[in-house]
């Protein structure tokens, strides 16, 4: 038996450039009708960990409108239609927030922000030794980002108290992080 639900209708409630949301009438193997069940349809986006050479990350500060907050944060952001592919994006991202590059890209994971009701995945990149060149370009809605670079030692010390307050952005420089190799487990905990 399939553990998978079938859907028998499928409204779309919202749909612009940014968001799709609808409202599906769904029915679980086991017979059961759950509707309506409201599902999101995001673009991908990107989250870039962008270390320096002497091992600070780079992180920018804004306002998310959501929780009213401004928030520290990794540079990312929405996969273009133009970008050729999800590294090509997350090296836009990285230069027109921060003004950083790097020669150095690694691909770290793909995950679902949040499989039960969104349907896309953050692709988290590391990129090592990224300079300044000063280059931004922001989006509308950036107005008052800023840039900052800090210690990984200060990040990882700070990310159980809040230090980065999105989820999907600690579980970020934590991968990156351990797959370069500087992640110290003592440090997160401590």
């Amino acid at each position: 038996m399939s553990s998978k639900w079938r859907t028998i209708q499928s409204d779309v409630l919202v749909k612009d450039r940014w968001i799709e949301l609808r409202a599906d009438r769904c029915i679980t193997p086991g017979g059961a009708e759950i509707s309506p069940y409201y599902v999101v349809r995001y673009p991908d986006w990107v989250h870039v960990v962008a270390l320096t050479t002497d091992d600070r990350i780079v992180l920018v500060r804004q306002y998310r409108h959501g929780v009213g907050e401004i928030v520290l944060e990794v540079p990312g952001g929405v996969v273009d239609a133009t970008d050729a592919d999800f590294e090509l994006g997350a090296r836009r991202e990285l230069e027109e927030e921060t003004g950083y590059t790097s020669s150095k890209w690694m691909a770290i994971t793909s995950l679902y922000p949040s499989p039960a009701s969104q349907t896309n995945k953050v692709h988290v990149f590391l990129a090592l030794d990224a300079v300044c060149n000063g280059n931004r370009d922001l989006d509308e809605g950036e107005e008052g980002l800023e840039v900052l670079t800090l210690p990984i030692d200060e990040v990882t010390r700070g990310l159980k108290d809040g230090l980065l307050g999105h989820s999907l952005h600690v579980a970020a420089v934590l991968m990156a992080l351990a797959f370069a190799g500087k992640l110290d487990p003592a440090r997160v905990t401590a």
